[in-house]
């Protein structure tokens, strides 16, 4: 199944929106920026093909639920096709697309091309993310490589089923095993039942102990009474005393408040609101004055405009009829572009009528139509042409049917075979009364086995150490170098090394500048070198040395002739190619400065590599105590991980041979039980290879006596089969009889001979059902042209009418384009109006609210005169806003001062409390508040000590009174009962849990191990750009088959030692080859991928897209992405076999 369109309707914040998939790209990449809609379009696919969840659909915040739509064209591998959508609701909720009519279709519609797949399976399996991907890769590692739970996984595209498995087993072992344990809650539960029985007779209550407790407890209890009387008094006095302290300041703070108040008593009459009035006016009062200034300058430009525009008002009168002829001007071209072509159609119909008739055998067109049969004529002829069909299928079906029949019977009497056959169910009874036996001499040969097994494989793993440990037995873990010594001195190569391959990445890079720069030197150079200033002092010296010698007569005229070309040549040359001699000479320079860099960077590198020599040689000397020649750091944390791995290994070794025991007696009984069920067996034989045996012969036995059963029943099917065939054979023919005459009929009616054949009846029906159809066309064709020749002239008339009115300048020219001139007019003028009728607008309202602002500017004026008028005679305007408001602040101090006493005086009288205030002597309230504090420190330690003499002596009447009765005991005992059945319950459930669990991924790995394997292992290759060629199967430490790839040169790696980028390929690469195996054998789903390239770098996203693009069996992959660089990426390598879908972030 492939997805050639996505329609995102009506879902999540998408309206309409639609994505085309290239049907021929081998990719198709969803690329859209963050908050693009890339989440709302994944989930699209699972809900389209699905159905949306009943509740908590999550893309409905834009579209109510009921109106969410999505649609898709599909097509199967077998080439068929589907367009449909989905809605919101519980049933017919898959539509046919097209049109806003929504049809229902079968709720089976997609079967075809879904097959077995539901909901979970298709976003597991078919799903895939960063998230998932990095999971999965994790997994592999926890496992250790086992290839049942690592296929089992990416087959499913569930996580964790080891780890699952093992907790059902950890659970299940904390209920029950065989040996007893506190820790397990069977053996818990039955200490319980255990203390239950006894405790039915093992308490009774002490009456005289009884009643003197109850004593005791009266005694404390009036203790307490008359303590908590002297502590309330105590506390009353000590609260007065905190609270006159308290409320002291208070007062002062009052009474200050109340003298700053006296100095405003000339404003008494003054509200204190006035002042805030002042403030409020005068800020308004200029505020207006702003506003009718801006407003007046805005009205002046206003009425500039208005004088500027020119309109044509007759014009615009006729503007509804300039308008109506201009949308008729498309029904005008209409009619003028298709009259030729219907007079042409017309033609040609007449024609087809012309034929048709003489195939028919009448004479002309008249006749034709007078002589056409009605519909209910044809329909007739044509189902009885159908059953006539379905008969004749029918009869041919029923004779094939009879023969198959008569053959079956023949093949089955003559399979029969002889011998005696033996009932399996006695001999059934007797093993399954032996298999508590067997399985108890398994578990004893197990052990056996297991322990062998174990010191084989300790010795063997010791051996594949790198490098390896000879003697495991006699190693000793004290001589091992602790981890973090081992890591810190693998961090200090570490940094050397990055450091050497960073020098050493620079002096390459200089080399190849180097290059480059000889190179642009040696190309602008070309034929005649470039010269250079030395060049030319050069020239120059060598001229002067030969005028001299000319000057003393040693030299001859022509030598000093040709000096004085060649040093005037480099000048001239020099002057001709300045841009080239200064970029020369910029080259040089570079030049000189890269062989500096190159001098310093080898002196560094030889540094460093003599400083890495010796730390090799430090980390070498960690492992020398245990005898051990060091490898690399990383491969020795490896290393002291498996050694310790191996050592604990080894204690568990020896603490099973210390357990070991063996069940020899058993082995004879088995035997002589045995050997009577396995018929031909050797009496030496091992007894489990005896028990496998005589289980093998139960079986034949059944299988025989089965198939003897199944043969008798399938001889009697056959000759029931026959007989049936024969009878509906007969009643067909008498159906065939009576259907002949029927038909006779219908062609009489249509005009045709009894002795027409099917062929030629159907041949005349469907001559006569292309009539009707040609004669409609006629009379149609007919009517559009009279109609057409008519708009045209009426059009005509009214445009030269309107033009000679209005638009003298156009007459003569073409009706449409004079209307089209004329709507071009209209638009310019009413466009000019209504800017005439808005600035008339706007300078009405701008005059409006001038004279308001005025109005507002008056009123401030008459009410500040208003308050000035007003005030106390001594009282003056200036300042008077912030006296008020300072007085105002004031009397809010005063309030805020009496609240707060009236919260913290507790009811008492303000004039009470400032007397006594006035008469509180501080020192001697301290110390009576301190005395007081004291003893009540020491009655709280006396009440303390009380309360628990009280609590001790109620404690041991709930001691004495808790002895229960033999209904409680027994209860508790019948209660122990029920837990340990629930307990067993839920221990069975675990147990088969786990066992169907490793079942499950052991017959998967069985079924498909190989042919995954060998497919993924080719992904494996493409994904690490050829670093591992295949994928190999081994047998690890307790014979469980591990996984591990093998490198190109040789070298295996299980999965725990590679690295995490690489356990990620690893995992990409199974889960593809399970999506390749499974679209082998099903219609193949589309796999989609979101962003499982974050974590990898440009070369290993680009071997990815590379593997997506190489699945086999017609598997259309989907990746959604929003890094720009991977799109960058997939159209460099890919070319024209990825296709980018943009999705663009929604407005």
């Amino acid at each position: 199944m492939r997805f050639l369109s996505l329609d995102l309707l009506r879902y999540g914040h998408f309206s309409g929106r639609s994505m085309t998939f290239r049907p021929d790209a081998a990719l198709h990449i969803v690329y859209g920026p963050n908050e693009a809609g890339k989440s709302s379009a994944l989930a699209a696919f699972s809900d389209l093909l699905f159905g949306f969840p009943d509740r908590d659909v999550g893309y409905d915040f834009l579209h109510p639920a009921r109106d969410l739509r999505i649609g898709a064209e599909i097509r199967a591998r077998s080439g068929e096709t589907l367009a449909f959508r989905r809605r919101k609701g519980r049933k017919d909720t898959l539509l046919a697309a097209g049109g806003d009519s929504e049809t229902a279709l079968n709720d089976d519609a997609l079967s075809a091309y879904l097959g077995s797949l539901d909901r979970t399976v298709f976003e597991r399996a078919f799903g895939l993310d960063s998230e998932r991907l990095r999971a999965g890769a994790d997994e592999m590692l926890a496992d250790g490589g086992e290839i049942g739970q690592i296929l089992f996984s990416a087959a499913s595209g569930l996580t964790g089923l080891r780890a699952i498995a093992q907790r059902l087993a950890v659970e299940a072992s904390g209920i029950y095993a065989p040996h007893p344990s506190k820790s397990r809650s069977f053996y818990q539960v039955l200490e319980r039942h255990k203390a239950a029985r006894k405790a039915e007779r093992a308490l009774e209550l002490n009456a005289s102990e009884w009643k003197a407790l109850l004593r005791s407890e009266s005694e404390i209890e009036d203790e307490l009474a008359a303590l908590a009387d002297r502590q309330h008094a105590r506390r009353t006095r000590m609260e007065t005393l905190d609270r006159l302290q308290r409320l002291r300041g208070l007062i002062a703070e009052i009474d200050g408040h109340e003298r700053a108040l006296q100095a405003f008593a000339d404003l008494e009459p003054v509200a204190d609101e006035t002042g805030a009035e002042l403030e409020r006016l005068h800020a308004r009062q200029g505020q207006r004055k702003t506003e009718i200034e801006g407003k007046a300058e805005r009205l002046a430009t206003l009425r500039r405009d208005l004088e500027t525009l020119k309109i044509d008002d007759q014009l615009l009168a006729r503007r509804e009829e300039i308008r109506r002829l201009h949308g008729e001007s498309g029904l005008y071209a209409e009619a003028v572009n298709g009259l030729p072509e219907r007079e042409a159609g017309l033609e040609e119909t007449l024609s087809a009528l012309s034929i048709l008739a003489a195939e028919l055998g009448i004479a002309d067109m008249e006749r034709l139509e007078k002589n056409r049969p009605d519909n209910i004529v044809l329909a007739d002829l044509d189902a009885v042409i159908e059953e006539a069909r379905r008969l004749e299928r029918e009869a041919s079906a029923l004779e094939k049917g009879l023969a198959d029949s008569r053959a079956s019977l023949e093949a089955l009497e003559s399979e029969g075979g002889g011998g005696q056959l033996t009932d399996p169910a006695p001999l059934r009874r007797r093993f399954d009364a032996l298999r508590p036996d067997i399985a108890k001499f398994d578990d004893a040969e197990a052990q056996e086995a297991d322990i062998a097994g174990r010191r084989r494989a300790l010795a063997e793993n010791a051996a594949l150490l790198r490098p390896a440990v000879s003697d495991i037995f006699g190693f000793s873990r004290a001589t091992l170098p602790d981890q973090t010594a081992v890591r810190a001195a693998g961090e200090r190569i570490s940094a050397i090394r990055s450091t050497l391959e960073t020098l050493e990445r620079r002096k390459t890079e200089g080399d190849q500048e180097r290059l480059q720069i000889e190179g642009l030197i040696a190309g602008e150079a070309g034929d005649a070198p470039v010269p250079t200033r030395e060049d030319i002092a050069a020239g120059r010296l060598e001229r002067d040395r030969l005028f001299q010698e000319l000057v003393a007569g040693s030299s001859d005229r022509e030598r000093y002739v040709t000096a004085v070309k060649a040093a005037d040549g480099l000048a001239d040359s020099a002057l001709d190619n300045a841009d080239t001699v200064a970029r020369h000479g910029e080259y040089r320079k570079r030049l000189a400065a890269l062989a500096r860099d190159r001098e310093a960077t080898e002196g560094e590198i030889e540094r460093l590599t003599a400083e890495l020599a010796a730390e090799r040689e430090a980390h070498r000397s960690l492992f020398r105590a245990a005898g051990v020649e060091a490898g690399a750091p990383d491969d020795m944390l490896e290393w002291l991980r498996q050694i310790a791995v191996l050592l604990d290994q080894r204690e568990q070794l020896l603490s099973l041979i210390d357990r070991q025991a063996g069940l020899d007696k058993l082995k004879d009984e088995l035997r002589a039980s045995l050997l009577p069920l396995a018929d031909e067996a050797d009496a030496e034989m091992p007894v489990p290879a005896l028990a496998r045996l005589a289980e093998a012969r139960i079986e034949r036995l059944a299988e025989r006596w089965e198939d003897a059963r199944r043969q008798q029943a399938e001889i009697a099917a056959a000759r029931q089969a026959i007989a049936r065939r024969e009878q509906e054979l007969e009643a067909l023919q008498v159906v065939r009889r009576d259907f002949a005459g029927r038909y006779e009929a219908c062609l009489a009616e249509l005009g045709l001979k009894p002795e027409t054949g099917l062929a030629a009846a159907e041949t005349a029906l469907g001559l006569w059902r292309r009539v009707p159809q040609l004669l409609e066309r006629k009379n149609r064709l007919e009517r559009e042209i009279t109609a057409g020749r008519a708009r045209v002239e009426r059009f005509r008339s009214a445009v030269d009418a309107l033009a000679e009115a209005l638009a003298p300048d156009l007459a003569g020219r073409d009706a449409e384009e004079s209307v089209r001139i004329l709507g071009e007019r209209i638009d310019r003028d009413t466009s000019g109006a209504a800017r005439r009728k808005a600035l008339e607008e706007a300078a009405a309202s701008l005059t409006a609210e001038i004279e308001a602002l005025e109005d507002d500017l008056a009123s401030c004026r008459a009410k500040i005169a208003e308050i000035a008028e007003a005030l106390p005679p001594r009282v003056v305007m200036e300042g008077l806003s912030a006296r008020l408001e300072e007085r105002a602040a004031l009397k809010n101090a005063l309030a805020e001062a009496k609240r707060r006493f009236d919260d913290g005086s507790e009811g008492a009288d303000a004039e009470e409390t400032r007397r006594l205030a006035e008469g509180l002597d501080v020192i001697a309230c301290r110390q009576e508040r301190e005395a007081l504090a004291a003893e009540e420190a020491e009655d709280e330690g006396m009440r303390e000590e009380l309360l628990q003499r009280r609590a001790e002596c109620r404690h041991k009447k709930q001691e004495l009174g808790r002895g229960e009765s033999a209904e409680q005991a027994a209860f508790d005992r019948v209660s122990a009962e029920e837990e340990a059945l629930e307990l067993a319950r839920e221990w069975v459930v675990l147990k088969l849990a786990g066992n169907l669990l490793d079942q499950a991924m052991e017959r998967y790995r069985q079924g498909r191990a190989d042919p995954i394997l060998e497919n993924a292992g080719r992904h494996f290759s493409a994904l690490t750009m050829g670093g591992f060629d295949r994928l190999l199967q081994n047998y690890g430490a307790h014979d469980e088959l591990l996984l591990s790839a093998r490198r190109t040169d040789g070298g295996e790696v299980p999965v725990d030692g590679l690295s995490d980028g690489t356990r990620d390929q690893l995992w990409l690469a199974l889960r593809l080859a399970f999506i390749e195996d499974y679209a082998s054998r099903n219609e193949p789903a589309p796999l989609i991928v979101d962003d499982i390239f974050q974590t990898f770098d440009d070369a290993r996203s680009a071997a990815g897209l590379k593997a997506l693009t190489g699945l086999g069996g017609d598997i259309q992959t989907i990746l959604f992405t929003h890094e720009k660089s991977l799109v960058d990426i997939a159209r460099s390598e890919l070319g024209d076999r990825a296709d980018i879908v943009m999705l663009e972030r929604s407005a």
